[in-house]
């Protein structure tokens, strides 16, 4: 068995490093790209044995064949209807993992704000950029955000100078439009929030034409003093038969913050591996999402904050509803550092099954080497309450709507972080617009 597992991630290894030698590299970003598949070497593939990758089902993956996703040319108007209204004139659009400025509009964007292909910063910007990437690429852990770092496409370079704020949501939107089958898209974005800036950023996906693939993202944002970013992903599959890997990477300076929120209803694997680490004191950071899923599809969650400076504070909120043979996974980790004094670290994971068959893994753990600290950490998973289905349904409302409602109440508490109502509202009108979710319409008798 295990002869057969090793064969398996060898011969998925070969593979990818086809695809690495056929990616079309930019001369700037090649010594990179070079670097990280190097250190991807080195830190291997994983399996099930590894504790952070026990949940995902490895096998499955590593018996596809992916193709390289290339730039395809595409109008305007077909992606129109994909574009948050809100976002006209501000949406930052990606193709096969590849930014497209041309598709892109910026008229709404602050005029000091620089929006560049990530080949073309590197002309610009190379030291920041090189120092950025290469103290990333020998501190990562994970094979897969490092097998971004190495087969990306052209990235996305966002930096906002001192004192910008911009006063209107960023779209980056993902097309996908591969004419081949089970493609590799590797986005990837780089983002530099200066002293005392301020950004709402929505990162969504559209899929034109591709039911299967790999979609391996990375986001690395950087705060300076006094920066705040929102980040928020809203990721929904209509096939249940893609990976989708997000790994995002966020370093905060004094008084800086971060509030991610993530909202998906899940694939074959959908799976989001968050860093945060806190270098200057006051800093805050924020990690959330909410997820719902049906038939077989998986997500799975894995969080590190690492709190480094003293007078921290950091939040943790993640909700689950699981339906049919939906599975997921939580395992998030706090690290106080000595250093850390007088830190402030939440983290909380719930989950609803509505049905036998659903799964979820919870595992919420605090790793504490500082003095003066105020933790705490919980996990459940449960059922909705009887009582209150009773009660709702002694108001009139039939089973299938009072559950309905349950699990939007439940859900709700993460869909209210973000910011912009109007952008809230349209996420969350597709979040739930999944009447299938709620199945069961027998009548609930009194306890």
């Amino acid at each position: 068995m295990m002869t057969e597992i090793r064969s398996e991630i060898d011969d998925f290894h070969t593979r990818l490093e086809t695809l690495y030698n056929s990616t079309l590299k930019d001369t700037a970003l090649a010594g990179l790209q070079a670097a990280a598949w190097e250190q991807f070497c080195k830190v291997g593939l994983p399996t099930r044995k590894n504790e952070v990758f026990r949940y995902v089902k490895l096998g499955q993956l590593y018996n596809q064949v992916y193709v390289e996703a290339k730039p395809v040319s595409l109008e305007k108007e077909v992606i129109e209807t994909h574009i948050y209204p809100e976002c006209k004139e501000s949406v930052l659009v990606f193709v096969n993992g590849h930014f497209t400025p041309e598709l892109s509009r910026i008229l709404a964007l602050p005029k000091k704000m620089i929006v560049l292909r990530l080949s073309e910063a590197m002309r610009t910007y190379g030291s920041l950029l090189t120092n950025q990437i290469g103290k990333s690429i020998k501190e990562e852990l994970d094979p897969f955000a490092l097998l971004n770092l190495a087969l990306h496409g052209e990235g996305l370079f966002l930096y906002l100078p001192p004192k910008t704020v911009c006063t209107v949501p960023v779209q980056i939107l993902h097309v996908v439009d591969s004419r081949i089958p089970n493609p590799f898209v590797a986005p990837r974005m780089q983002v530099f929030a200066g002293a005392s800036t301020e950004i709402e950023i929505f990162s969504s996906h559209a899929f034109l034409s591709s039911l299967n693939g790999f979609i391996n993202q990375r986001t690395d944002i950087s705060l300076e003093e006094n920066a705040h970013v929102r980040y928020v992903q809203a990721n929904f599959h209509e096939s249940a038969d893609q990976w989708h890997f997000d790994a995002l990477r966020a370093t905060l300076k004094k008084s800086a913050t971060l509030k991610s929120i993530g909202v998906t209803t899940g694939s074959k694997t959908v799976r989001n591996d968050y860093r945060a680490t806190l270098i200057g004191e006051q800093s805050e950071v924020s990690l959330s999402g909410v997820w719902m899923l049906e038939e077989r599809r998986e997500t799975h969650q894995h969080i590190f904050i690492d709190h480094q400076a003293p007078n921290c504070l950091s939040r943790q909120l993640f909700k689950g509803v699981l339906n049919d043979a939906g599975h997921s996974s939580f395992e998030g980790k706090i690290m106080v550092r000595q250093a850390a004094q007088e830190t402030n670290a939440f983290q909380l994971n719930r989950n609803l099954l509505l049905s036998d068959g659903a799964t979820a893994e919870s595992k919420p753990n605090l790793e504490i080497f500082a003095d003066s600290v105020k933790a705490s950490h919980g996990a459940t998973i449960g059922q909705l309450e009887k009582e209150e289905l009773f009660y709702m349904q002694s108001r009139g409302f039939p089973v299938a709507d009072a559950k309905r409602l349950l699990v939007h109440g439940f859900c709700q508490e993460v869909l209210d972080l973000i910011g912009q109502p109007e952008v809230r509202k349209q996420i969350g009108t597709r979040f739930y617009a999944r009447p299938e979710i709620i199945k069961q319409e027998t009548t609930v008798q009194p306890i």
